[in-house]
């Protein structure tokens, strides 16, 4: 089969990869087999369903059969630990066994000199799967307990799966290769709920459409636009304006690369049935259960906060869930470990956690400037001043994505001599803002906060 794809990547000039045509016809066969397994009758049938496609495509189109065994070794000794480990600490021990099979691949990768998405491998499978495992752990836990301070009641497990239901999960074929990634009890209610089926093909195909024009967008732009085609010595000729413009727009589309990859896996997994999550006030069905990225909320958010709370969506609910709410949370301690994990399950180049750590002092530092500037623009019963506010949004939408964009060659590019060789193209003026505003907001920052109190001293006066 591998020829086939060797073939329509010559035919298409070497644009597309043969891995990555390979990945695309594996998500793109979802589609289908979502009507098959929407029709299927009793969740046994769906469960096998899973396992035998799954298994079908990762060993005979994408030949992956040692990241395969790799995968059903990780998932198998979770189940064995859920089962047989009665310990307080089995959801953090399983936290680690999960991470560290999926740091193996990572760094069997880095070894091997394989960077970003140039070779297919299992690491995006093992990826999901750590946060399938690592959240199974602690729902299995939550299940035994009797405090229930920070257990999901709605996701807790009280009913040990068994091997057919555990591995229909894990190898639920509609997100298997890039997510979204769904609870264990998420999953289980829909493939054993009763209801009849729901139409779900208007907003699957709603998805596919919105994957086809990132989809287009990336084969216009992308090939002029990206990290490293400015390596090139062409790069150091552009004007400074050109430069950061080449930047900015390179970010976007790099973030259109994940777009197209979710909005098309969500897509299948809608038409299978799965994702349905209520009715809005309208009666209308609202497909977002599995929802991985709100594209507009992240290209205009004012925070960072705001993004990530729009962006990988799953991931960000695994670590806020998993993660930050079973630490002490509200921490800074706590807030740069879970950058740190978010870090960890990305890889062990150096770009990703120079982007990490950059982001979450960014964060705690954007904390502290909304809480004091913010109100400013308030009135004291917490509207909006006209024109005021609606300026202050455009002005840290554009502080806050301009900053973020300048440091998303950590994400492409991964080596720091890269990196710098970009950043040094355009003098480092990023960090010069960051380090202009670190020194200016502790000197401003007691006027700006006495000017709240005078507000709030003249209000009580009237």
């Amino acid at each position: 089969m591998d020829q086939l794809f060797i073939r329509l990547s010559e035919s298409l000039g070497g644009r597309v990869a043969p891995d990555h045509l390979k990945l695309a016809f594996s998500i793109l066969s979802t589609y289908p087999s979502a009507f098959v397994f929407k029709r299927l009758g009793s969740s046994t049938l769906k469960h096998l369903f899973s396992i035998v496609y799954t298994s079908w495509i990762m060993l005979f189109v994408l030949q992956l059969t040692t990241g395969f065994i790799h995968i059903m070794s990780a998932a198998t000794i979770t189940y064995v630990l859920g089962r047989y480990c009665h310990t307080k600490q089995l959801a953090w021990i399983n936290f680690a066994m999960a991470m560290l099979s999926m740091s193996i691949c990572h760094l069997q990768r880095q070894w091997k000199g394989i960077e970003g998405d140039t070779e297919l491998d299992c690491s995006g499978a093992l990826m999901i799967l750590t946060i399938k495992l690592s959240s199974f752990g602690f729902n299995v836990l939550d299940g035994k307990t009797t405090n229930q301070e920070q257990a999901s009641a709605h996701m807790k497990i009280t009913q040990y799966p068994s091997l057919v239901q555990f591995y229909g999960w894990i190898l639920f074929f509609a997100g298997f290769l890039a997510g979204p990634t769904c609870e264990y009890m998420d999953y289980i209610r829909f493939v054993e709920s009763d209801e009849a089926p729901r139409d779900s093909l208007k907003p699957a195909l709603q998805r596919l459409g919105k994957s086809m024009l990132f989809m287009l967008s990336l084969a216009t732009l992308a090939p002029q636009y990206n990290y490293f085609n400015a390596l090139q010595p062409a790069f150091a000729n552009f004007s400074f304006p050109k430069k950061l413009f080449f930047i900015q727009l390179s970010a976007i589309l790099t973030r259109c690369k994940y777009y197209c990859v979710w909005y098309l896996a969500e897509g299948a997994c809608i038409l299978s049935g799965f994702g349905f999550s209520g009715y809005d006030e309208q009666n209308k069905a609202c497909w977002d259960r599995l929802k991985n990225v709100n594209f507009l909320s992240c290209e205009l958010a004012q925070s960072y906060k705001q993004l990530s709370a729009n962006w990988n969506m799953g991931a960000n609910r695994w670590l806020r869930n998993y993660v930050y709410l079973r630490l002490e949370s509200g921490s800074n301690k706590t807030t740069l470990i879970t950058y740190v994990i978010s870090a960890m399950w990305h890889g062990f180049q150096p770009g990703f956690y120079f982007f990490f750590m950059t982001i979450s002092v960014l964060q705690i530092f954007a904390r502290q400037v909304r809480k004091t500037v913010r109100p400013l623009f308030l009135t004291i019963d917490g509207q909006p001043i006209p024109y005021w506010k609606s300026a202050y949004d455009v002005v840290t939408w554009i502080a806050s994505m301009s900053i973020l964009n300048m440091l998303v060659p950590c994400f492409d590019l991964l080596l720091i001599s890269r990196i710098l060789h970009i950043w040094r193209s355009i003098y480092f003026c990023h960090f010069a803002v960051i380090l202009s505003a670190f020194v200016a907001f502790p000197l401003i920052q007691p006027h700006l906060v006495a000017i709240q109190k005078k507000r709030l001293v003249t209000n009580k006066q009237k």
